[in-house]
Parts: structure tokens; sequence; C-alpha cells
């Protein structure tokens, strides 16, 4: 496991507060990637110069950047894949994807690692990310199967098979529903701890983060009773109601500007079958 050749890859726009923080994690860990690709994604901040900064200092660290201010889609997926051609991970075992705006401790990495060691099934592999909350960070719960976009590693094999990184909002449900229906495994760990420093939806607000995952909801494929269910639970939260309007409020715009999906008609298949059988209690990705 010791001998597991990683490519890590980061999208950053704007991360002068953040970025030294991830790569004084990155340059800690036991087990470093042979490259890690950082891409300066338009940064009009000092982004570019603590990248490059880092790249002086550490052979392995690669910087990219691309015109400052240039439109950027949310995630950062639209440039990912053009920076991962198959020339450029194939001979990796593994690939790790990471956002800007966490760190983590010096094991991390082979931490993730030993999980594609101990189960070859393994397609994509996450940790559990943890938020600040006050004074103190909040663990994010999730379905066991579900990995967040700002922490994965896949398996080679499973990068291959899903066609690399999708774009377009909802694209890290769609990568680990791809895997599964292809036969690999996705799961987040417990034991494997993330910090999230900036919040999911943090940058755009409350509601606009709301409006985005019910889009994304729409982009994947969602049953249409699954999301209203899962608006309904959202809605009981703070602020009440509020959340819950705009998350299907996102979803339902998709159908009434008639938006084509990310994910194909085999895929939102599957999806929606697996949110069914979670809604009867059946055997389904969620246990």
């Amino acid at each position: 496991m010791n001998k597991m050749r990683l490519i890590a890859i980061t999208p950053a726009r704007d991360e002068e507060k953040f970025l030294p923080r991830l790569i004084a994690s990155m340059t800690a860990q036991t087990l470093q990637p042979a490259r890690w690709i950082v891409i300066d994604d338009g940064s009009t901040d000092a982004t570019a110069a603590i990248l490059d900064q880092a790249a002086e200092q550490h052979r392995w660290i690669e910087a990219k950047h691309l015109p400052v201010g240039r439109p950027r889609l949310p995630g950062g997926e639209s440039i990912l894949m053009q920076f991962l051609p198959r020339e450029v991970w194939q001979e990796y075992d593994a690939i790790l994807r990471l956002d800007a705006d966490i760190t983590f401790s010096p094991d991390f990495v082979h931490l993730l690692a030993a999980e594609f060691a101990r189960d070859p099934k393994l397609g994509i592999a996450g940790a559990t990310l943890y938020e600040p909350e006050g004074p103190a960070w909040r663990e994010i719960r999730m379905p066991a199967f579900h990995t967040r976009g700002a922490v994965k590693m896949y398996s080679r094999q499973c990068f291959e098979a899903i066609g690399g990184l999708s774009t377009g909002l909802g694209w890290d449900t769609l990568d680990e529903a791809r895997a599964m229906m292809l036969g690999f495994k996705s799961r987040g760990f417990r034991h494997i701890r993330a910090y999230h420093h900036r919040p999911q939806g943090a940058a755009g607000g409350y509601l606009k983060a709301n409006l985005a995952a019910g889009h994304a909801a729409y982009n994947v494929g969602y049953h249409p009773l699954f999301l209203a269910l899962r608006a309904a639970k959202r809605a009981l939260s703070w602020p009440p109601l509020i959340g819950g309007l705009f998350l299907f409020a996102g979803y339902l715009g998709g159908y009434l500007r008639r938006n084509q999906k990310i994910a194909p008609p085999e895929l939102v298949k599957f999806i929606r079958r697996q949110q069914l059988r979670r809604l009867l209690m059946m055997e389904s990705v969620w246990r």
C-alpha cells in the first residue's frame, strides 16, 4: 500500500486565505502524491503567488494558471479534466481530488489509500467532513455510500470506468452512482476526517445553496417523490420552511426550463430505483 502511486488535483479560485493551509497539510503527509496539480482558476487575489512559491519549494507540486477573472462554473469541475487527460492519470494507482479550503492530519492520504488496499472493489473513497460551528467543529453526517466533492479518491480502474469527472451541479452524486451501477463500491469513512473551512454554500449564501442543491438533484435525475420528501425534511430545519422551498424550487426549475440532465437515461433509472427502494425500506445502496 505504501507503494501506491497517487496523483492529486485541486481547483482554486481566490483561495489566498485557505490554500496555504491545504499546502501545509499536503506537504506533511506520510504518503505524498507523486504529483499534485493545482489549478489557479483565474484568481484575482494572491492565490497565484502562493501556488508558485509552493511549486518552487516542492517539485511534485505543479502550478497551472488560467486567465485572471475568467468565468467559472460551480465546483471547478469544468476545468479539471483539461488537466487530467488519460495520458496523465493512467500511470497512477489512484486519483485524489481535493478542494482548496480543507485541512487534514498527516496520515490522511495514507488512511484513504489503506481502504483501497483492504477492499479491491472500492472505487471511490471519501472522508467525513467537519465544518465550523461557532468555536467548535460539527460533523457532517452523510449516507455511508456518499463521498462529498471536497475530498474524493478514485481507483484508476474506477476512474477509467466512469469516464473521469463530470461537469455541472451534482457531479459528485453522479460519479458515485455511475461507479456503483458498474459494480464498484463508493464509501465515506468516519475515521478519516477532513476539516472544511468554508461550509458548503457559504460562498453563495444559504438560499442560493439550497437552490443549487435542487438544481443538482434535477441534473442527476432524482425521483420527484424522493426529492419532495427531502425538501419536506429540509423545511423542518432552521430557518423553517425556506430551505425546503428553495430546494424544491431549484429542482422544479429544471423541469420548467426543460434543462437537459447530465445523467444519461440508464443512470437516472438506476438512481431512481435505489431511491424508491430506500423509501420502501428495501435493500438499496443505503444499506
